[in-house]
């Protein structure tokens, strides 16, 4: 099954390097910016079609202007393409007030084989311990209330309690595990990831604050297995209007799939 995201963020090759794509709405935050997850999906999934490896391994994306529902094309570029490696830049240009086209996202990315390798994991954080999916309080998805942002309603979330900012109360601890699986049922590929790693709330939401991202780095470390993942988000320092935010992702079979950090502006 193909998701809705896949779908959403695939874009028209026209030409050496240039892909054209309507930026779906159904990906929009509550002021009608779009999410930077999927802002990223795009990035990469256009520079994916480009770089002669079929696995990224990392993508550092910094967010210049909000991107907005509507037409844009994603210019690519390979840098350099190796035995083992390969590394190319990709950036979404939208029209501005004025007509002319301006960057909304830059993205440099490097992609490898990780079939051509063992795994060989050593790992020194374990996955969150959550009860099962099924038995764990859900939210979001088509469950969600009309005054979510539509992104909310592309996922769902299990949780063992609802988060304190949920209800009003924010527990002061910037901190968060939780299910992570895409409302349409799909299973989550490499590239979703991209997006997962974005998909959440922002965690400062516990300290009473909002946040935007303004720098997004993703490290992509395997396919993930068919169903839901599991995720632990935190923020450890806050300091001139500007906090990080660190996600690791794991699949259902136990493994890290993506880590990432982003910095973001406090609202």
């Amino acid at each position: 099954m193909i998701s809705e995201l896949a779908l959403d963020s695939a874009s028209e090759r026209v030409a050496d390097g240039v892909h054209e794509i309507v930026l779906s709405d159904r990906w929009g935050l509550d002021d009608g910016r779009l999410n930077g997850g999927y802002q990223l999906s795009v990035a990469l999934r256009a520079l994916a079609g480009e770089v002669p490896l079929p696995d990224p391994v990392v993508a550092s994306a910094s967010y210049l202007r909000p991107a907005m529902p509507g037409p844009a094309r994603v210019l690519t570029e390979v840098v350099r393409a190796g035995r083992r490696l390969a590394t190319g830049t990709s950036r979404i240009v939208q029209p501005g007030p004025d007509g002319r086209e301006r960057d909304v996202l830059r993205l440099e990315a490097t992609f490898a084989d990780l079939a051509a390798s063992p795994a060989e994991p050593h790992d020194l954080t374990a996955a969150p311990e959550l009860p099962p999916f099924d038995a764990c309080t859900t939210f979001g998805g088509a469950d969600a209330p009309p005054t979510v942002a539509a992104v909310g309603r592309r996922m769902r979330y299990g949780v063992t309690e609802m988060p304190g900012w949920t209800r009003g109360e924010p527990s002061g601890g910037p901190r968060a595990e939780f299910w992570f699986a895409l409302a349409d049922g799909s299973d989550a590929t490499l590239l979703d990831l991209a997006f997962v790693v974005d998909g959440a709330a922002p965690v400062v939401l516990e300290l009473g604050r909002g946040s935007s991202t303004t720098q997004l780095t993703v490290h992509l470390r395997e396919h993930p297995a068919p169903g839901p993942l599991r995720c632990r988000t935190v923020t450890n320092h806050l300091s001139h209007g500007l906090h990080e935010e660190d996600v690791e992702v794991w699949d259902s079979a136990g493994r890290l799939v993506a880590q990432s950090r982003q910095l973001a502006l406090l609202l």
